[in-house]
């Protein structure tokens, strides 16, 4: 099955969630176009085949596979191959999917206590593998496992534009690429990159973020890149000041400031590193790692960008553009 880009009708969420982790999955001509040994080739080709097979099942009946898709093609199937004990909230779930695992080749021998594939004999062996290389810190970080990336097979990994445009809908490429060029263009630096979002720098300090999982634009208005600097939103905000279409941007502001949540409900109210603010009568709890403005995205499936949005992000990198220009003069008449 090829999964169509383009697509925006689902039967569920769920099944959303399956599409857009098959748009990630890397196809076979990039991921083995480094990889030179035969055997290797083929070992990776079946991972793949095998995976797709898998994530076309869940696609035709999401109702069946009720966890991430990510769970069912990467870390059930590690488990499986290093015949591991799941966690005990995967228990249900894992075994579930073990009773499914026949229909895709899989063969249990009770004997040697191991599972097999008779339709992708070399899966077994190559599985492991992947997920060892994958788990290399700086290679584990860009989720290469889960996207089957096989240049973890290869020499080097060498990103390009093309691995962020890669999962994106044509209308999203082409509003990400503007982004790109724009900000180049304002002498924006792309340092920092891995398959999920890129990262950019202006006068040293990150500006600029480009996301594909899902598809995000997201402005900085920090002025550290390790430290916290009090009134760093208010020096973004005197310069929204001054702007013909002030009343525009501000507007944008408050629905698009990131929102703090204390990492996600990871730590309590008390520690939230985000700091109350009145954005001209909207009260926010402004997230301070890291600090952006994108497009209102909390607690919404998927949020569709549009020509309004692409224009009004623009004005806002216009708008980082002379913080940071004010920033570093003073800075340096201080210094």
């Amino acid at each position: 099955m090829i999964f169509d880009l383009n697509q925006t009708e689902f039967i569920s969420e769920q099944q959303r969630l399956i599409w857009m982790f098959g748009n990630h999955i890397v196809p076979l001509e990039v991921s083995l176009a480094g990889v030179t040994d035969e055997e290797t080739r083929e070992g990776c080709t079946q991972i793949y085949n095998c995976t797709m097979e898998i994530l076309t099942d869940m696609y035709s009946h999401p109702e069946e596979y009720p966890n991430y898709p990510r769970w069912y093609t990467c870390d059930y199937l590690a488990w499986l191959t290093h015949s591991s004990t799941p966690v005990k909230k995967h228990s249900d779930h894992y075994t579930q999917f073990l009773a499914k695992l026949p229909q895709f080749g899989f063969v249990y021998d009770e004997a040697l206590d191991a599972w097999s594939n008779e339709r992708y004999p070399l899966f077994c062996e190559y599985f492991p593998r992947l997920i060892a290389l994958a788990k290399e810190r700086k290679k584990n970080l860009g989720g290469y496992a889960e996207r089957l990336d096989f240049r973890l097979f290869a020499d080097k990994i060498k990103l390009t534009m093309a691995d962020l445009l890669r999962p994106l809908s044509d209308r999203d490429q082409e509003f990400l690429l503007e982004m790109h060029h724009y900000a180049i263009s304002n002498g924006f630096k792309l340092q920092m990159k891995n398959p999920y979002n890129f990262r950019y720098q202006y006068k040293q300090l990150y500006s600029l973020e480009l996301h594909n999982n899902p598809f995000r634009i997201a402005i900085g208005y920090r002025l550290h890149n390790a430290l916290h600097v009090h009134d760093q939103l208010e020096r973004f905000l005197a310069v929204v000041e001054e702007q013909p279409d002030r009343d525009e941007l501000i507007h944008y502001i408050q629905g698009g400031l990131r929102v703090c949540d204390g990492c996600g409900g990871i730590k309590k109210p008390h520690e939230r590193c985000g700091k109350w603010v009145d954005l001209y009568g909207t009260r926010r709890l402004a997230a301070m790692c890291p600090p952006t403005i994108s497009k209102y995205r909390r607690g919404k499936a998927n949020t569709t960008y549009t020509v309004g949005d692409l224009m009004m992000l623009k004005r806002m990198l216009d708008i980082r553009v002379i913080q940071v220009d004010r920033y570093v003069d003073r800075y340096m008449e201080e210094k």
